[in-house]
């Protein structure tokens, strides 16, 4: 090979890096930003996204796009509904359920496992932050403090698989959309803070039932509004 086409090769490989750098940002983008209007219910279960119709809207190019709704469907936020588009996935009373059951026996063994190994100052952190929400606060907050809590000792447990599952579990749950948690700040923060105290203490049995009681709790609420005919989908 002559010397100008080692240059040439020299010259074209960063700029074919930078392309490909550029291509997995935007596809990141895309995905961070359907991925949020999916959670925070702008596109609700069984919307129908047509590809060219989203990337108008977002303003993004398709293909980036094209790619995130394929990271989103191999997560199940989204399923199949064409050969161009998707559906928001609808999660019904039974899914919910029975997510909230198995998340009953992987959060408490993850709370478990996780016995010792969170710094305090990182345990107590998170304490002041739930003691500071209040039910004036936006949704976001709530979720944000959900999700931290929950996603703490999971990632702790020394377990990837665990925690990958409890936080694919999450997911499922958020997109069942009769659960309000407005009307449930006050309670989380009661048994969200009994489950740090208890970790805290180093009360390893009183942690799992902590975690246990409070799935168990968020199940009786949703059930209740169920049962005020809030929603009649009890289909699997």
């Amino acid at each position: 090979m002559s010397v100008q086409r080692v240059q040439r090769a020299d010259a074209v490989a960063p700029a074919t890096d930078a392309l490909a750098e550029l291509s997995t940002n935007l596809t990141d983008r895309a995905y961070a930003v359907v991925r949020q209007l999916i959670l925070q219910r702008e596109l609700s279960g069984g919307e129908v996204l047509v590809e060219g119709r989203l990337a108008n809207r977002l303003q993004m190019s398709r293909t980036p796009l094209r790619e995130a709704l394929l990271r989103l469907e191999g997560e199940g936020l989204l399923v199949r509904a064409s050969a161009r588009s998707y559906a928001v996935r609808r999660i019904t009373a039974s899914h919910y359920f029975q997510c909230l059951q198995v998340r009953e026996r992987l959060e408490s063994q993850a709370v478990s496992l996780a016995m010792g190994r969170v710094p305090a100052a990182a345990v107590q952190s998170l304490r002041d932050s739930i003691l500071s929400l209040d039910s004036s606060q936006q949704g976001s907050s709530h979720w944000q403090a959900d999700d931290q809590i929950h996603g703490l000792f999971a990632r702790a447990s020394g377990n990837a698989m665990l925690a990958d599952t409890i936080a694919h579990l999450r997911v499922l749950c958020r997109l069942f959309e009769v659960v309000d948690p407005f009307k449930r700040i006050e309670d989380d923060r009661t048994e969200h803070l009994a489950i740090l105290d208890a970790y805290i203490a180093g009360n390893e049995k009183a942690a799992e039932e902590a975690v246990v009681a409070h799935l168990r709790n968020l199940a009786r609420y949703t059930l209740s509004r169920l049962s005020n005919g809030l929603v009649s989908d009890f289909s699997p």
